[in-house]
């Protein structure tokens, strides 16, 4: 397995400074890209961008970190306990949109769709408001993950369980995330 870290110069830490990374990537494109150098080098060029995307990415950087650390995630992971109350408040919150937008699709004149118009209007707020919610909590991971950054140095075997939980958590906000960004698209007009 290829060390993305080592590939892009940064530190194999939980957490790295976007705009050093990005530097880094940009930095070494340039010497890679197969148009300064040439043909052959597609593949390096291939395996940057393949590593900037796992390292700008808190989900796949945790991912690629524990994989490193021979802890990687086991594929059947449950959700988190802190998150299992919202796992069954979206479920219902999807169950309304497709309630919603089912008597949408069946509405038989503009009578019944004018009729179900006020209930589509409050499931796309319910929705707004639990997208804000998830960034807000993809705030928090971020800050959890800064704060194991800030111990790792000096015991990695202390925050591995820490790590693993941020990757679940981090991989069900995600999912969820797209999911409400779809019920957006799905309910706007």
């Amino acid at each position: 397995m290829t060390d993305y870290f080592a590939l892009l110069e940064q530190p194999r830490a939980p957490w790295l400074d976007p705009a050093a990374l990005k530097d880094a990537y940009h930095r070494k494109t340039l010497q890679a890209h197969p148009d300064a150098v040439g043909t052959g080098q597609e593949n390096d060029f291939a395996e940057l961008n393949a590593a900037y995307q796992t390292l700008q990415d808190p989900k796949r950087r945790l991912h690629h970190l524990l994989s490193l650390e021979n802890q990687a995630p086991a594929a059947n992971q449950t959700v988190p306990a802190e998150l299992q109350r919202l796992f069954l408040d979206l479920g219902a919150l999807k169950q309304r949109a497709d309630s919603v937008l089912e008597k949408k699709r069946t509405a038989s004149n503009a009578l019944s769709a004018s009729l179900v118009k006020p209930e589509m209007l409050a499931v796309r707020s319910d929705v707004a408001a639990w997208r804000e919610k998830i960034r807000t909590l993809m705030d928090s991971a971020n800050e959890a993950l800064r704060e194991i950054n800030s111990r790792w140095s000096s015991n990695h075997a202390a925050e591995i369980s820490a790590l693993s939980n941020l990757y679940l958590t981090f991989a069900y906000l995600g999912r969820w995330s797209e999911q409400l960004d779809e019920m957006a698209f799905q309910l706007s007009d």
